[in-house]
């Protein structure tokens, strides 16, 4: 190989890692994924650095282990497992030890509350149409369990807590499309926020409050999007051929880690908080989806 040829590449590697370097420092907190770069076939919950350093594996026993949410003091994930043939959450510490079952019947899709004393999730466990979800609620130690959302036969799904622990933004189909709704969590003042024909999922307050980060196919892609809290104001963040997956924010809310298959294969990406300055976080040939930052 060419001299000139190794120094451009040296340079681009630089220039890479410089890129990722302003974006991200390894104190800013924990990314945890899900992936299959272990190669034994299992989805498996990694962590790592948000600068992409650092991936060590958190589980190893699960076939598929999805949807994993930090605790607020970022020491203990819950996530979602289906190798039983039914739904169920689980916890674990982010070293992998501790591994507990949190629910005994079908849920899945958990969020902690900004406290760390509840979790929010879906369940189609009760008089709910089989796959077809409300939103419950339970403290983290298992107690008191509640019904948040009751609405069948619609599904009502993908619920996260505000960060003062007032509000519930979820997802649900209940005028034929899948929209977003925010619920005081008492159960009242239901608000729509979004009314599109096409579909918005995967919601995220931002950790101020102030705005809503959210996929949309509105443009015939999977794009991500933030919004004001009221639904007004709406701002594409992405605009790729591709898809634009599983958004989550830093936790300053200055960046956006997310998956994204521009690169040729499914992974995880960051960038800014007005959509400048993508970065590749992973970059390896095994599915990487569903990230969470705290």
């Amino acid at each position: 190989m060419k001299a000139s040829t190794i120094a451009v590449r040296l340079l681009i590697a630089i220039l890479l890692l410089t890129a990722i370097g302003q974006l991200t420092s390894a104190d800013d907190g924990q990314i945890v994924w899900a992936s299959l770069r272990a190669g034994d076939g299992k989805l498996s919950l990694w962590t790592m650095d948000p600068d992409g350093t650092g991936a060590a594996r958190v589980t190893s026993t699960f076939v598929q282990a999805l949807y994993p949410t930090i605790s607020p003091q970022g020491d203990r994930v819950a996530f979602s497992s289906q190798d039983t043939g039914t739904w169920y959450i689980y916890m674990i510490d982010l070293d992998g030890k501790n591994l507990a079952q949190f629910t005994d019947f079908s849920s899945a899709v958990p969020h902690w509350s900004a406290d760390g004393e509840r979790l929010i999730f879906n369940s189609d466990h009760d008089d709910e149409p089989k796959d077809t979800p409300d939103l419950w609620t339970m403290n983290a130690d298992g107690s008191e369990l509640e019904e948040l959302v009751d609405s069948p036969p619609t599904a009502d799904f993908s619920g996260r807590w505000s960060p003062d622990c007032e509000e519930v933004l979820f997802v649900s189909d209940r005028e034929g499309n899948y929209d977003l709704y925010i619920i005081d969590t008492d159960g009242t003042n239901l608000r729509q926020l979004t009314d599109e024909p096409s579909g918005e999922w995967a919601a995220r307050w931002s950790p101020d409050g102030e705005s809503i980060l959210f996929v949309s196919d509105r443009t015939g892609n999977t794009d991500l999007f933030v919004m004001n809290v009221n639904g007004s104001n709406v701002v594409q963040l992405t605009d790729y051929q591709g898809s634009d997956l599983d958004p989550a924010w830093s936790p300053d809310g200055a960046r956006i880690v997310f998956m994204s298959d521009r690169g040729g294969k499914p992974d995880l990406w960051i960038i800014a908080a007005d959509g400048t300055d993508p970065v590749q976080l992973t970059d390896d040939a095994a599915l990487d989806r569903f990230p969470d930052w705290r």
